[in-house]
This record gives structure tokens, sequence and C-alpha cells, in this order.
């Protein structure tokens, strides 16, 4: 079998239908579906029983609820396929195409990791498609390590788990789990994963359909536990690694700026100032970032501190959506 994708579902009643339809009408079909219901409260886990019932393709699993990283996990141990891919219950792809393309893909490159863009979707009528910009990329070459410090400087390889296609061995040998009882769990297992690929390929279509301002997503608003534990990562990458490449100093500097025009709410509570100027450190290495956006963070942070370049960064970003 050459892919396993695995679908965590957690009270997404009013989008799991185009999800998993996303995948049944791809025209290449050597592939599972891992259906991982999270102890939904809505009717998530009926509308999974009917598809599974449906569809020899879909695996459910029926779990108590133990947030996404535990039901990437499962789906992960019951996984079969070559390669696997991860695709959030509220999102879908556009292409019929996109698994033809990535074997395809396999077959002619045999990668470890294949990373492909995305799309934010806002509604039928506003979807922004992303695309990487690969003019500055300094290498040629498909060897990872090579040119890791520019596919994370370029903004190619960042902390998310569903826009990589990745060789399931590599995983499975190396005990890659995403860590528990953590949000921005991506973080620490693209970290992991940067450690083991050999070979990657870009697939440069934004063919992920990244629904945007959902309600009860994960991701729709920041809160102090967000916070928590983009620190406890940063720390945890630090303190558990024997050692530390430039091109993870940069990795991590990217993942602090990125929090930095959402904290203005919490610059109150004094562990939130402590922690922020205990890894400010980490911004100097995106001092000559070719990533544009982690750029202009830098700057405002290093001139105008926390609080004046939170409230500056915050209203740009809105405006930035509303565009």
């Amino acid at each position: 079998m050459r892919f396993s994708i695995i679908i965590p579902a957690y009270n997404v009643e009013d989008y799991l239908l185009d999800c998993v339809d996303s995948v049944i009408k791809q025209s290449f079909r050597d592939y599972e579906i891992i259906l991982v219901d999270d102890g939904s409260t809505d009717s998530t886990l009926e509308i999974c029983q009917e598809l599974s019932k449906n569809n020899k393709s879909i695996n459910l699993i029926t779990k108590k609820n133990g947030g996404l990283s535990s039901a990437r996990n499962a789906g992960i141990n019951k996984a079969q396929g070559d390669y696997l891919l991860f695709l959030d219950g509220d999102d879908f792809w556009r292409d019929e195409d996109f698994l033809e393309n990535l074997n395809c893909i396999i077959e002619f490159h045999s990668p470890d990791a294949i990373i492909f863009s995305c799309s934010y979707y806002y509604g039928k009528d506003r979807i922004k498609e992303y695309q990487f910009d690969l003019s500055e990329m300094s290498s040629s070459s498909n060897k990872f390590s090579d040119n890791l410090y520019s596919l994370i400087d370029n903004g190619i390889w960042y902390p998310s788990a569903w826009n990589k296609c990745i060789r399931r061995d590599i995983v499975a040998i190396n005990n890659i789990s995403f860590p528990l009882n953590m949000t921005s769990e991506d973080v620490k297992w693209c970290f992991e994963l940067s450690q083991h690929i050999a070979s990657y390929y870009i697939y440069n279509k934004g063919v992920y359909m990244y629904r945007q301002n959902r309600e009860g997503s994960i991701s729709y608003k920041l809160k102090m536990k967000n916070l928590e534990d983009i620190f406890l990562n940063i720390e945890n990458v630090l303190s558990g690694s024997k050692k530390i490449r430039d091109a993870d100093y940069l990795y991590l500097s990217h993942y602090y700026l990125e929090v930095i025009p959402y904290v203005m709410p919490f610059l109150k509570n004094p562990d939130v100032k402590r922690m922020l100027s205990k890894y400010k450190w980490l911004s100097k290495y995106s001092r000559n970032t070719r990533n544009r956006k982690k750029r202009i963070i830098y700057f405002c942070l290093t001139y105008m501190g926390f609080r004046l370049s939170s409230l500056l960064l915050s209203i740009l970003v809105k405006l930035y959506k509303l565009i």
C-alpha cells in the first residue's frame, strides 16, 4: 500500500464529509484512510461510522478525547502505507490527482519527504493560494541536510505535519511521535523528523485547503496554554538535543517570532514576560533571514520592544487578513 492518510476528527460534523470526500475522489486508489474520532461530542462519530461502513478503504479508530497528538499517534500506530499523510478533519484537498502526482514523484525520485504548499480557505469565494518562493533556494540538490537551512529560511520547512508526505519507516524506526497534552505539537515532531530525513522533493502547489477562522478550531485563537507550550517546546528542543545545528536555531527563531504579533493580551503576566525575555536571544538568528515576515517581526522587536511591536504587528496582521 502506498499511502496512509490519517484524519483526526473532533467535533467537525460540518466539515468532515468534505474532508473525507476529497480523499475518496482521488484518481489514485492505493491508499488507506485512518479516521480517528477523538471523543467527539457532536455527530462526528456517527458520520465516521457511516463513512467507514460504506467504504472499505476507511479504517475507523474511536477513542476517548486525548487531543490532536494522541489522535495522530493512534493513526500512525495503525498505518500500513509506505508513506504517511495528515489531513485535519476540517480541511480538505482540492486536486483529485494529488495522490497520483505524489506517487509519480515517489516512482521517479523516491524521496524520504515530499513538501507541498497550501491554500488559505476563507470560503468558496475567497481562497488564497500560497506557493513557495524557490528562486532563492541555494542548491538544486535534493539532499535534505545540505538544504535544511535554506528550506527553513525560505519558509518551506516549518512546523506543520499536514504539508508533508513522509516515508513511514522513518517515523516507525526512530519512534517519532507527537508530544501529548501540548499545543503546537508539530514543532517538536518536525524537528525530530528533520534529524532523520535524507532526501526531499518540493511539490509547489497549494492543494491543501487550510480552513481559516473556524470557531472551535485549535488554531483559531491564541490562549495562555498555547504560549506556555510554545516556550516548553523551545525548552524541550534545546535541552533534549545533543547537537543544535545553525538550521535548528533558525527554525526555533522563526517559531519564537511567529508568536510576537499575538502576545499583547498576555504581557501583564510576569511569567509570559519572563519567558519572552528568556528566549529573545533566538530572534537574532532571523536578522538576515530571507523570510520577509520574520525579518519584519525581528526588526520591530529589536527596536520597539515587546509591547509596541506586538501592538503594531497585531494591527498589520488584521489588515493583512482583510486583504
